[in-house]
């Protein structure tokens, strides 16, 4: 794949995820306004962790499992990929179903206890709530095994519009039906929304001429590493995801914190985080195999260290921005009805400070996938582990001192001194090695958050309507953004020169 084509691919993806994204965060903005950070709100916040998070999560490490598995098959005989998929389609479905049947019946009350510190009617709401969210497990494996097939074929957007459909029906439903069905109509809307996901296959099917063909077969030699793949990359993918289930585990015993502050952070930093570097990684994973094939180790190692690089560059003043802005980025998207000034001034220190932790999730993000390029899983799985460890310790150290911002800013600290780690064994005993292009976009990042702070300060008062406070945000971002291309041109950075030298001969 030519340069200029990958980076075409890359905008075209971004985009459409973006918009997916965009409409996510409507639907939350909604779902703020009808249930707030109220008791009934943090119920289905508990439920929807504790099952369409976690499914999702397995579901998306299945994905990136198969498809080193489907790709190299397709390309060799479009049939014996296509039986791969189908065998690796049933098993995922059948698996999927164990684990729901297991997870509805597990649903007894001393697990609801250790998930929820409530009453009894509380705990029982709690349990009806994830039985019925456990029913689209199966939906979402299927769903993801298909990503994954018609990835490796090589259609790429797929992945980033299938939860389109999905977003416009709950919006509608919470435009129209929050206040007369409530929380449980909710959570059923969303277990059901999933058929649309996976609806989204159908026109991929065709195109493809792909007619699923449930066919079983354990004993084929890819199904082991299959599975064990994806153990690891459960962990390795959705670090960010597990860090956030530890902060909102604990906060739900802290006083004054309320649970859905962290979903509503957390629903607002995942999307904005993830549009840029999962499209990057999307369309990059193919080709870092056919770098690895055709070079070197070190020369391969070297090659992501350009590819993280670059990224880096363009996360850190998006990070700068997000943090700057935190606040009034929820009061302008999430406030009004239930969704008070307290529930905004809580959600917003927790996303502020999640946003700077979006370095450090960009570099394990890429760099774990450059290791599963590799065949290599221990060191991804090494790393995030100790993140969990860290992020364990500090909650228990900052937590109870600095309570919600604390368990996020411990989370921003895990997964930045992570992502420091995963680089530094990456590239250890690798030659070549340029370190001054990062730090000179470390430095303008700063700069560039420096002018922003000093911007803030003198232009917001905390009086401004939602329109005048977009309009003051956009300008100051937009001032920052300039400042700091600017900044880069005066140091010259080399990723950004190389680019104009690209583009502008």
């Amino acid at each position: 794949m030519k340069r200029n084509q990958t980076v075409n691919l890359i905008g075209a993806v971004t985009l459409v995820t973006l918009m997916a994204k965009m409409l996510g965060i409507v639907r939350e903005a909604l779902q703020a306004r009808a249930y707030g950070t109220q008791e009934a709100a943090n119920l289905y916040t508990a439920a929807n962790n504790n099952t369409i998070y976690l499914f999702t999560t397995a579901a998306y490490a299945l994905c990136i499992a198969a498809v080193p598995i489907l790709t190299p098959r397709l390309r060799r005989n479009r049939q014996e990929g296509c039986k791969a998929a189908g065998n690796l389609l049933t098993v995922t479905v059948l698996a999927c179903l164990a684990v729901a049947g297991l997870w509805i019946g597990a649903t007894f009350t001393p697990l609801m206890n250790f998930l929820w510190d409530g009453t009894a009617s509380e705990t029982a709401q709690l349990a009806s709530y994830m039985r019925i969210m456990a029913l689209a497990l199966p939906v979402i494996g299927a769903a993801y095994l298909l990503v994954a097939l018609f990835q490796s074929l090589e259609h790429f957007v797929l992945q980033g519009s299938m939860s389109i459909p999905y977003n416009i029906v709950l919006i509608i439903f919470l435009s129209f039906f929050a206040e007369k069905m409530g929380v449980v109509g909710y959570v059923c809307a969303v277990t059901a929304a999933w058929l649309l996901q996976l609806g989204m296959t159908i026109p991929y099917m065709l195109k493809e001429q792909y007619r699923p063909q449930f066919r079983l077969d354990l004993h084929a030699e890819y199904v082991k590493t299959f599975f064990r793949t994806a153990l690891v990359t459960v962990l390795t993918t959705s670090i960010f995801l597990f860090c956030y289930l530890q902060d909102s585990g604990m906060t739900a015993r802290l006083t004054g914190s309320p649970v859905s502050a962290f979903y509503y952070a957390d629903k607002l930093f995942t999307p904005l985080t993830t549009t840029l570097i999962y499209s990057i990684s999307t369309v990059l994973f193919p080709k870092f195999s056919q770098e690895y094939a055709s070079t070197d180790q070190k020369t391969y190692r070297r090659y992501i260290w350009g590819v993280l690089r670059t990224t880096l560059a363009v996360i850190l003043p998006m990070s700068a921005v997000l943090a700057a802005f935190g606040t009034p980025i929820v009061k302008v998207l999430f406030e009004g009805g239930n969704f008070d000034a307290s529930s905004t001034a809580a959600t917003g220190a927790i996303f502020t400070t999640y946003a700077l932790s979006m370095a450090g999730f960009c570099a394990l993000d890429l760099l774990s996938k450059a290791y599963y390029t590799m065949e290599k899983t221990l060191e991804p799985l090494l790393v995030n582990a100790g993140i969990l460890v860290c992020n364990w310790g500090l909650n228990h150290i900052m937590g109870a001192r600095f309570g919600g911002a604390g368990l996020a800013a411990a989370t921003a600290i895990s997964i930045t001194l992570g992502g420091v780690a995963m680089g530094m064994l990456f590239l250890r005993r690798t030659g070549g090695i340029q370190v001054t292009p990062l730090a000179k976009s470390l430095l303008c990042a700063l700069l560039a958050i420096g002018i922003l702070q000093v911007l803030t300060g003198r232009l917001l008062n905390g009086l401004e309507g939602k329109i005048l406070l977009v309009a003051k945000c956009v300008g100051m971002g937009a001032v920052a953004a300039i400042a700091y291309v600017l900044l880069m041109l005066l140091v010259k950075q080399e990723d950004l020169m190389e680019i104009i030298k690209r583009y502008y001969k």
